[in-house]
């Protein structure tokens, strides 16, 4: 299921275990940058999430919360391209982050080196000028093509 799909879904169900995978993230380094859940609340207006929803989710959210299953490959790239991106967006790569989206990678049939992969393209897109936001989105067009 695609991110579109996703947004289309009546099953809100869905939408907010998407969220709840992206705010384990970032807040594995114990810390919820400001930047971090901007990004959140982005992400969670796009999947049609109040922010009273998203903030009551941040609030609940336990790291050793289990990961909620994924239905298609595509959805489960698509969810490590936005935890890459939140775990980026204040600029720092906190080992517990990393550690997380590369468990997050595994439970979801990935290699953890996917995980690497995801943080150099969208780094190197960066670093022509786009914003994190942008950046995951074209390495995610490239990456699922390929």
């Amino acid at each position: 299921m695609s991110l579109f799909d996703l947004f289309k879904s009546k099953n809100k169900d869905n939408r907010k275990s998407y969220l709840k995978e992206i705010i384990k993230v970032a807040k594995a380094d114990g810390l919820l940058d400001k930047r971090e859940y901007e990004l959140i609340l982005k992400i969670g207006h796009k999947l049609a999430c109040s922010a009273d929803e998203i903030k009551e989710l941040r609030d609940e959210i336990q790291l050793d919360d289990p990961a909620e299953a994924s239905q298609s490959k595509k959805h489960r790239l698509e969810l490590l391209f936005d935890l890459v991106a939140i775990m980026l967006i204040d600029g720092t790569i906190d080992p517990k982050e990393l550690g997380l989206c590369k468990s997050i990678a595994m439970k979801s049939g990935f290699e953890p080196e996917v995980v690497d992969d995801i943080v150099h393209r969208i780094n190197i897109l960066t670093q022509s000028g786009k914003s994190i936001e942008q950046a995951s989105v074209e390495a995610f067009q490239v990456y699922s093509k390929a």
